[in-house]
């Protein structure tokens, strides 16, 4: 049976047409001699027919301008090379199947006679790609009748360059609308999800901002509002929430970050400490209130927000005190449960150093026999020492020695870390503090010795009573010597005095302000050191991690590792002791740590496009180039930005247009090749460009 038909019998009037409810009309089939439907839509002359290869071929006339419309069985369509779009991405054809397979083909294919009976699609590339998916999938039959606009073969670039040119691809936020009517007319997102060939998760997406206030749908029109802005607004469906917090954020500070940050100020997110501490499912299993992201990762907890914190700090604290009665069974005499203690929390203690029990004799022989065996390795590697060096035998002698050695001295450490216990008497006088990590895991530090409890015990030394603690309890109560009001006062005085010595002291004033930098940089924080009223908020590795791609591994997430090592090997380790080494170094070793301090202070993360602010004045101080600090990668650039984006960004580097070479690839591969076009290239992206210097900034006057 041929595709096309003879000439249809004509009808009276205009040629009978239907419609989808789309916009797009289909042909009505005529009854002719009984073969396939075909209504010429523009016929000034009656075509001939002539008979080629066996296969029905129409010679339309040069007048034939329209098409002619016709049914061809799919498995006889193929790609004409005739078609102008040479550019063919495969993301979206999946969609487009499931679109085409429960709507209908809504758009006809433009198609020239083709050889072997065939015909060529000019015009439909994707369409016809998507029905040969359905096919493939078994969803349709290759023999399906597909509808299609003949045209003259001379006419196909024409052709096809006409229907590829002036489209629009319909406004996300009209799809948002048209997804919510949808719904509103009875649709479940399961079936609007396998009619479009989307997935549940894309189209409760698009129905969450479909339901933000109409205001921020018409900004996003007007092109006003970001996608990411409107995102962080759907995290509230109250509209006069949304509108509140945008009008009351300065119009500078509307990014994504500021708006989820003015919604969420007074929850607690799912990745927080606490939250991983209780869990999600406990807090919402006592009644929790809990708000969710859409378009936040899944499973890291970033995107849930846990309404009710002061649930969620009861709930914490049940489970950490239960927690501490496991503690206090062990014996010792007092336990306390922090919710909020970091090493802040310890600075108050003092710490009693864990003593070891006497081994068994089983325990005594093991260690004896590892200590002879240790000795026996010692000497081994000893005479190997004496041996011809740089030859293979004594370099493989060396590695096999020195790998015993350090395999029997774990053993015989955690020989001695299984005697290690706290003795009745460390109890008797010592307790525990229970604290939840960052990570949400319980901190346990046993053998902390209160401040009360020392001078207690300080204060008995020499009497009846040596070597007694007292629990605080039984302490006596005794009346201040000096009232508050003029404690107070002197106190003032003394801080005055101390700020005006300071002042006539440069190098003591430096000591000072190291030190309050350097113990909150490493944790040596000791009693009473707060008495310095300048604060400094780390900028951590770990935090640099959380946006950084791979910042471990990059030049400047090593160079800063290695200052921490060598800085935090220098300094003491006793908090006590830190002010006084302080005071030994010389100003170049305190400028030094001074630069270190402030770096790790230094945050100019941002989530969105930035003006110019103060990290370019201190970048272009130091002469910072960010092609010095990162290359654009696959995991660090390339594979976060669309095809076009990677390919904009090899032309910018090296001056040619890659398009037409990666025409046809997959996007892992393109971003592959794009990757090693800009190896070396030292190219970077506008954000990490040095900002140009503002002449006005220099303070001339050429006027």
């Amino acid at each position: 049976m041929t595709a096309i038909a003879t000439t249809p019998a004509p009808t009276t009037g205009k040629a009978a047409r239907s419609t989808n409810g789309a916009g797009v009309h289909k042909a009505r089939p005529a009854a002719t001699n009984g073969a396939k439907a075909v209504k010429t839509t523009k016929t000034p002359k009656a075509p001939k027919k002539t008979q080629g290869a066996g296969v029905a071929t129409e010679v339309t006339t040069p007048e034939v301008v329209e098409g002619r419309d016709l049914l061809v069985p799919l498995a006889q369509l193929v790609l004409s090379e005739a078609n102008v779009r040479r550019v063919f991405h495969a993301e979206g054809i999946e969609e487009l199947a499931a679109l085409i397979d429960s709507q209908g083909l809504l758009q006809r294919l433009a198609v020239v006679a083709h050889t072997e009976g065939s015909y060529a699609v000019v015009a439909g590339g994707r369409r016809l790609r998507a029905m040969q998916r359905l096919v493939a999938q078994g969803r349709w039959d290759a023999a399906r009748p597909v509808e299609c606009k003949l045209y003259d073969s001379e006419r196909a670039a024409e052709v096809s360059l006409a229907e590829n040119s002036g489209r629009e691809a319909m406004h996300p936020a009209d799809e948002m609308e048209a997804f919510r009517k949808l719904v509103e007319e009875g649709m479940t997102v399961a079936q609007i999800a396998g009619r479009f060939g989307v997935t549940p998760i894309t189209v409760e997406r698009r129905l969450k901002l479909a339901r933000l206030a109409p205001r921020f749908l018409a900004l996003y029109r007007a092109e006003d509002i970001d996608p990411d802005q409107l995102q962080a607004l759907a995290l509230t469906e109250d509209h006069a929430a949304q509108q509140a917090v945008w009008d009351g954020l300065p119009t500078y500070d509307r990014d994504a970050y500021s708006i989820r940050r003015a919604l969420t100020e007074e929850s607690c997110r799912g990745d927080s400490r606490l939250a991983r501490f209780v869990g999600i499912e406990a807090y919402e299993a006592r009644g929790g209130t809990v708000r969710r992201d859409l378009f936040a990762e899944e499973g890291d907890g970033s995107g849930v927000f846990l309404d009710d914190a002061v649930m969620l700090q009861v709930l914490a604290m049940e489970k950490l005190r239960a927690a501490g009665e496991d503690v206090r069974a062990e014996g010792w005499v007092w336990v306390e449960c922090l919710l909020d203690g970091d090493y802040l929390a310890l600075r108050g203690y003092g710490r009693e150093a864990k003593g070891e029990r006497e081994p068994t004799p089983d325990e005594a022989q093991s260690l004896e026999a590892m200590e002879a065996e240790r000795d026996e390795l010692d000497a081994a590697y000893e005479r190997n020492e004496h041996a011809e060096r740089d030859t293979e035998a004594y370099e493989a002698e060396e590695q096999r020695l020195m790998g015993l050695i350090d395999a029997l001295d774990e053993r015989i450490d955690a020989a001695h870390d299984a005697l290690a216990q706290w003795t009745p008497e460390q109890m008797a006088r010592s307790g525990a503090l229970l604290r939840i990590d960052h990570g949400g895991q319980i901190t346990v530090d046993r053998g902390l010795i209160r401040a009360e409890d020392r001078t207690a015990a300080n204060e008995g030394q020499g009497g009846d009573d040596a070597g007694v603690s007292v629990s605080p309890s039984d302490a006596p109560k005794k009346r201040p010597a000096i009232s508050e009001k003029l404690m107070r006062d002197l106190t003032a005085h003394r801080t005055g005095a101390i700020q005006a010595a300071l002042v006539q002291n440069p190098h003591v004033a430096l000591v000072t302000l190291v030190h309050r930098l350097a113990e909150t940089v490493f944790g040596h924080y000791g009693r009473g050191n707060d008495v310095v009223k300048v604060h400094l908020t780390m900028t951590s590795d770990y935090a640099l991690a959380q946006d950084a791609t791979d910042f471990e591994s990059s030049p400047a997430g090593a160079l800063l590792d290695r200052a921490t090592t060598e800085w935090g090997d220098r300094l003491p380790g006793n908090p006590e002791a830190l002010f006084g080494w302080l005071l030994a170094q010389d100003r170049d070793t305190l400028l030094d740590l001074l630069a270190f301090c402030t770096a790790r202070s230094f945050n100019a993360v941002a989530g969105r496009e930035r003006g110019t602010d103060q990290s370019d004045a201190i970048a272009e101080a130091l002469g910072v180039d960010m092609a010095d600090w990162w290359v654009p990668t696959a995991a660090s650039y390339l594979g976060a930005v669309s095809k076009a984006k990677a390919l904009e960004a090899v032309k910018e580097a090296t001056g040619v247009d890659d398009t037409a070479a990666v025409a046809g690839m997959k996007k892992d591969e393109a971003i592959r090749h794009c990757a090693a076009k800009l190896e070396g290239s030292r190219w970077l992206p506008a954000p990490l460009r040095r900002a140009p210097v503002d002449a006005s900034a220099s303070g001339s006057d050429e006027s």
